[in-house]
């Protein structure tokens, strides 16, 4: 199971949320993106199930400095263009 774990931080302890988030290991953790907008990072997890999830997340929202935790579970991945092609409707043009 993947989920988007979308966490917005104090901007003056990003650097401790970015140790925790990094601590989680690749057993655990995809991929990391610091972004601009509502939210400050993007994390990209990985569990084997949903209580897995809930304790990565519940860690991640009791750390110093994060004050707002979003999160989405992914239902389907779409990878290559063939599936895309199958997926998304005709361009009209």
């Amino acid at each position: 199971m993947i989920v988007f774990a979308l966490l917005g931080v104090h901007q003056n302890k990003l650097n401790l949320v970015l140790k925790k988030i990094r601590n989680l290991g690749p057993k655990y953790l995809n991929k990391v993106h610091l972004v601009y907008g509502e939210y400050d990072i993007i994390a990209e997890l990985k569990a084997n199930n949903p209580e897995t999830s809930a304790n990565i997340l519940k860690t991640l929202k009791e750390t110093e400095g994060v004050n707002v935790l979003k999160t989405y579970v992914v239902s389907d991945q779409l990878t290559g263009e063939e599936e895309l092609k199958v997926t998304l409707p005709p361009e009209p043009w």
